[in-house]
């Protein structure tokens, strides 16, 4: 009687571990990246709902320089908050004819830093590491 083994021999389970350890070691970077870049979305998001907001007030109101916005929601322009709340937006700079605003993450974007849109349509980076602020937005 011939006896025939049916398994898997320690190299050839060895050799699949380092094929998965591989494959993770080169996706789980790429997939953190994805995530990072997906929730900057609810960032670049909120600043464009918020510069329609602001352009809103300057059609009431001839001026930018009065436009108010506060956690609640209750400000003259909406809310400080995103919609998925992964953002804090301000007012960075406001005048009669001319607003800066900002998204400033609130987990650390060491690539990207906040996100600045003003009114000419200027899209900018502050504290990120990124040499073209294109790749952010």
């Amino acid at each position: 009687m011939k006896k025939t083994n049916s398994g898997f021999t320690l190299i050839e389970l060895m050799v699949v571990i380092a094929i998965i350890g591989t494959l993770a070691a080169i996706a789980y970077p790429a997939y953190t990246e994805y995530v990072v870049k997906a929730k900057r979305a609810d960032g670049i998001d909120g600043l464009v709902s918020l510069a329609g907001r602001m352009e809103e007030f300057y059609m009431n109101n001839d001026t930018y320089k009065l436009a108010t916005i506060n956690a609640a929601g209750t400000g003259t322009v909406g809310s400080d908050q995103t919609s998925a709340d992964r953002y804090t937006l301000i007012i960075a700079e406001q005048d009669d004819f001319y607003y800066k605003l900002q998204a400033k993450p609130k987990l650390a974007d060491a690539e990207c830093g906040s996100l600045e849109l003003d009114s000419l349509g200027a899209k900018t980076i502050v504290g990120g590491a990124a040499a073209n602020p294109d790749d952010c937005w």
